[in-house]
C-alpha cells in the first residue's frame, strides 16, 4: 500500500528530540495520528491494520528549513490571565520550526490490506487536512501496490523515526479520554537505500539523440555503427577503452529505446557507457569524439545525430537509479548454451557476476518482454547463432545501473530498466 502526502505550502512540525529543528521526513507515527484524528468511529478500527504491519518505507526529497522570527524565536502572548486582552499579557518566546518541501512524501507498506480495510483507510486519508501543525495543510492519496523508497528500516541506520506499533490506537484513545498528551511511540532506525546500493561497473552514460528513430530490433547494429563512427573520429590514436582490444574494461555502446508511458519502443538515442576507473584523458578523448558526431551510417543509410532532449529514455537517471528488480529492455545473449545441470537461469546469474554485479537471487527468462518491447526472436544479432531471451532479475540489495548483462552487453543487447523507472 502506498500513501502519498502532498503539502499545500509550508510544513511545520518540531522534532521531539530537538524542538528548535523541523522533523523531516514526517515520522510514520505522525501520519498515523493524523489518520486516527480524521477517521470517523466506524473507520477507526480498520486503522489497526497499520499497527500490525512492519514499519513502512519512506520516500521523499529534501526540504529547506526556515527560521521564523529572530534567531528562530518569536514572542507570543500567554494564554493566562484570561481576563486580560492578549496585547496586554506577558509574552513568552516560542519556536515554530518550518520547512519548504520540494515534493511529496510517500509511505509504502509491503502488503495491501483487505478491500474493506483499504476503503476505510482511504476515507480517513480523504478527511485529513493537515500533517504536523494545523497550518501545515496537506492532502493524501492512497493506492495499492509497492514502489521503491529512499528510506528503509535497517538496524544501525543513521536516522530514527517513530512508528505505530500494536496497541497504538488504544493508547491514543486512552490519552484522549484523559485529556493528556499521548506518549511517544517506539523508534525504528532507517537507512538511505541509495547509500546502501551496490555500485555497478559503469561510471555513467553519455547520450545523443537520433533525429530519426530506428527500429529497436536493429539496436546491435546501431550500437556498432556508433562505435565505428567514434573510432573514425579518434583515428589511429584511439585509446584502448574505445576499441576494446585489451583485457581491461572498455566502453559499452548501447541504444536507448523509447520506454515512456506511451512509447513505441523505437530507438530514440544512442549512448556510450564509460567504465569506472578509466583514464581521465582517454575518457575526455572519447566523449569529445562522440559529441562531435553529426551522423552515423547504418545499412548504407545516414541517420543524423543531435543533442538529447528531456525525454525520459534519454536521461541517464532513468537507466542508473538504484533498484533491486530489473527488466531487460533488450534481450540478454547467453554466454553459452545450457547443458546438463547448467540451466539458462544459472548462466544469466553467472553472467551478472562476470559483468561486475552481485549474484541475483531470482532470474526469470521469457521470449516476451515485460516492458512491451518486441519478442526476443525479432532482434538481430551481430553474430547469429547464440541463444537470447528477455530476462527479469532481482537482487538481494539495490544495485546502481546502468545494468548490462550477457555476451553482447557491449553492443546494446542485455540492457535493463529499473523497476518503476517510469515513475
Amino acid at each position: 500500500m502506498k500513501l502519498s502526502v502532498e503539502f499545500l505550502g509550508l510544513y511545520g512540525a518540531a522534532d521531539i528530540s530537538a524542538r528548535s529543528t523541523v522533523e523531516w521526513p514526517p515520522h510514520p507515527d505522525r501520519l498515523y495520528q493524523a489518520l486516527v484524528d480524521a477517521a470517523v468511529p466506524d473507520d477507526r478500527p480498520a486503522l489497526a491494520w497499520i499497527e500490525a504491519q512492519s514499519p513502512p518505507e519512506v520516500d521523499c526529497a529534501e526540504a529547506v528549513p526556515l527560521q521564523w522570527g529572530r534567531k528562530g524565536k518569536v514572542f507570543v502572548p500567554t494564554n493566562y490571565p484570561t481576563d486580560t486582552l492578549p496585547e496586554l499579557r506577558r509574552k513568552q518566546d516560542r519556536q515554530f520550526p518550518m520547512a519548504v518541501p520540494s515534493g511529496p512524501v510517500r509511505y509504502v507498506w509491503g502488503a495491501d490490506p483487505p478491500a474493506d480495510v483499504f476503503e476505510c483507510i482511504r476515507r480517513a486519508a480523504d478527511r485529513v487536512t493537515h500533517l504536523g501543525r494545523s497550518d501545515s495543510l496537506a492532502m493524501m492519496v492512497i493506492e495499492p501496490g509497492v514502489a521503491p523508497c529512499r528510506w528503509t528500516p535497517r538496524p544501525g541506520g543513521p536516522i530514527s523515526m517513530r512508528v505505530p506499533v500494536r496497541g497504538r490506537l488504544q493508547q491514543l484513545d486512552i490519552a484522549f479520554s484523559r485529556g493528556q498528551r499521548s506518549a511517544p511511540s517506539p523508534q525504528v532506525q532507517y537507512a538511505d537505500a541509495q547509500a546502501m546500493s551496490v555500485e555497478g561497473p559503469w561510471e555513467g552514460l553519455v547520450t545523443v539523440r537520433l533525429a530519426k528513430p530506428i527500429a529497436v530490433e536493429h539496436v546491435a547494429m546501431a550500437s556498432d555503427a556508433l562505435r565505428r563512427a567514434v573510432l573514425s573520429r579518434l583515428g589511429d590514436a584511439a585509446p584502448a577503452i574505445a576499441h576494446g582490444h585489451s583485457h581491461d574494461a572498455h566502453i559499452a555502446w548501447v541504444g536507448l529505446p523509447n520506454l515512456s508511458e506511451f512509447g513505441d519502443g523505437t530507438l530514440l538515442g544512442l549512448a556510450m557507457a564509460l567504465p569506472k576507473g578509466c583514464d581521465s584523458m582517454e575518457r575526455a578523448q572519447c566523449v569529445g569524439a562522440m559529441l562531435s558526431l553529426d551522423h552515423i551510417i547504418l545499412g548504407g543509410v545516414r541517420f543524423n545525430i543531435t543533442r538529447p532532449t528531456a525525454a525520459m529514455s534519454l536521461h541517464e537517471r532513468t537507466w542508473s537509479r538504484p533498484s533491486k528488480r530489473w527488466a531487460s529492455a533488450t534481450p540478454v545473449v547467453l554466454d553459452r548454451f545450457p547443458k546438463g545441470k547448467l540451466t539458462a537461469e544459472e548462466i544469466v546469474a553467472q553472467g551478472c557476476e562476470r559483468a561486475g554485479y552481485p549474484r541475483p537471487v531470482k532470474v526469470e527468462l521469457s521470449h516476451t518482454s515485460s516492458l512491451a518491447m518486441p519478442p526476443a526472436r525479432k532482434f538481430y544479432l551481430r553474430k547469429p547463432g547464440a541463444l537470447y531471451a528477455h530476462v527479469v532479475i532481482e537482487f538481494a540489495d539495490s544495485v546502481t545501473g546502468p545494468l548490462l548483462v550477457g555476451k553482447e552487453r557491449y553492443f546494446g543487447l542485455g540492457m535493463f530498466l529499473p523497476q518503476d523507472a517510469r515513475t
